[in-house]
């Protein structure tokens, strides 16, 4: 049976089960249903219009594309040298003929972080060598199991296409294993109390709704009386386009005291940040970093910084380089071969860090000079090939021995 007609049976096969279920056809990656009633899935384009949305998937997805990513090979003994005449290094660093590595790595994270996967159409040549990577859109794709093969649905310009395991370069999020979860589904009853509360916001705000306008005199009016007051000063609100019931009249001896802010605008606006906070726990971003209020000290706001890499970044990245080397480098490459991020780059906005760990490197004999030089992208220098410790920086196979062979006799002892 063809492929097309596998998957169009499957397309509406009636048990389809769990999203992290192992069940055969057409796989989910939204919820069964929402955990509370009256919410609605919002699309991707739609939920980058909430700002923490934007920042969460900004940050993870230009931090991982501003990291170098490597091909080692690997010698009998462990030792690991760059890769670089080799056909992966080549297209990690020129994807397709419209994109850069940045460009693609970006287009591959917003589909990864909002939809939970990654999809890039692998091309090569008669040869099989590989020639390009080509990022496919995740709400155009479904992916079924058939007869224990994975099989890839793509929906493009009105034509259905069908792909193997082996052309599709799949960036797995938390899933069954054969597909991640969608985050954005999943996190519809956060995103919907954000949406609602930026309704209540505009509507309180951009509508001239906030009491502006106080009118105090000695006497009681009827009704006829103060519409023709507020007729007669409506030419006074301060808001371009609003009407004069921005002007209250109040009855004789009545005082009315403002507050700056009313219990229901505090509410408000404690609901938006806390639903910030909610976003970044999605997305495993912490809040500091999403321009929150939150008032961190630089010094901890550095550590923050150094959990997130390590939680957060570091996981993402050891995914992506597993499936770089299982679908892009045949089985005989991969005995030798692997991909791997230089996950050092982190440091190189942080000089201070970057030279304090170059220091550290040096004076405990694992990196000579001019692999910090090289490092530092400066020319290598006669004389700093050697490794050195703290012991004077000498060469280590020198430890040991006397330095200074000039050295006069200590004199007698002191007498008591």
């Amino acid at each position: 049976m063809k492929i097309a007609s596998i998957f169009g049976s499957i397309a509406h096969w009636a048990g389809w089960g769990s999203p992290i279920g192992d069940v055969s056809g057409l796989q989910r990656r939204e919820p069964t249903g929402p955990v509370v009633s009256g919410v609605q899935p919002i699309p991707p384009d739609h939920g980058l219009q909430l700002s923490a949305v934007w920042s969460c998937v900004t940050l993870l997805a230009e931090t991982i594309a501003s990291l170098p990513i490597v091909v080692y090979r690997r010698d009998p003994d462990g030792n690991r040298t760059e890769e670089r005449g080799c056909r992966v290094w080549q297209v990690l660093r020129a994807p397709n003929a419209n994109m850069t590595p940045h460009d693609f790595w970006m287009a591959m994270g917003l589909n990864r972080f909002l939809r939970g996967n990654g999809y890039a159409l692998i091309s090569r040549d008669g040869t099989g060598q590989l020639v390009s990577l080509t990022p496919l859109a995740a709400d155009q794709m479904d992916v079924g199991v058939v007869d224990g093969e994975v099989v890839y649905q793509y929906y493009k310009d009105g034509s259905i296409y069908y792909f193997k395991s082996d052309k599709i370069l799949h960036w797995k999020g938390l899933g069954n294993g054969i597909v991640g979860l969608s985050t954005l589904e999943y996190m519809q009853a956060t995103t919907t109390e954000l949406v609602n509360a930026q309704k209540n916001a505009t509507t309180m705000y951009g509508n001239g709704n906030q009491l502006t306008g106080l009118l105090m005199i000695d006497q009681d009016l009827n009704p006829s009386q103060i519409r023709q007051l507020k007729e007669r000063y409506a030419n006074l609100t301060p808001v371009t386009g609003s009407s004069g019931d921005w002007l209250h009249v109040l009855p004789g001896d009545m005082k009315y005291q403002q507050i700056s802010m009313s219990a229901a605008d505090a509410q408000l606006l404690e609901t938006r940040q806390f639903g910030i906070e909610e976003i970044g726990r999605w997305f495993g971003v912490p809040s500091a970093l999403l321009n929150s209020s939150g008032g961190t000290a630089a010094s901890g706001l550095e550590q923050i910084i150094e959990g997130f890499y390590r939680s957060t970044i570091q996981p993402l990245c050891t995914g992506l380089e597993q499936a770089l080397t299982k679908t892009l480098l045949t089985i005989e490459e991969q005995e030798t071969l692997n991909c791997e991020f230089k996950m050092s780059a982190l440091q190189r906005a942080n000089i201070a860090s970057r030279y304090d760990s170059y220091s550290k490197a040096l004076q405990n004999g694992f990196m000579t000079r001019n692999e910090v030089r090289k490092l530092e992208n400066l020319p290598t220098v006669d004389g700093a090939d050697a490794l050195t410790a703290q012991n004077n920086l000498v060469p280590l196979d020198r430890l040991g021995e006397q330095t200074n062979t000039d050295q006069t006799p200590l004199g007698d002892p002191i007498k008591q």
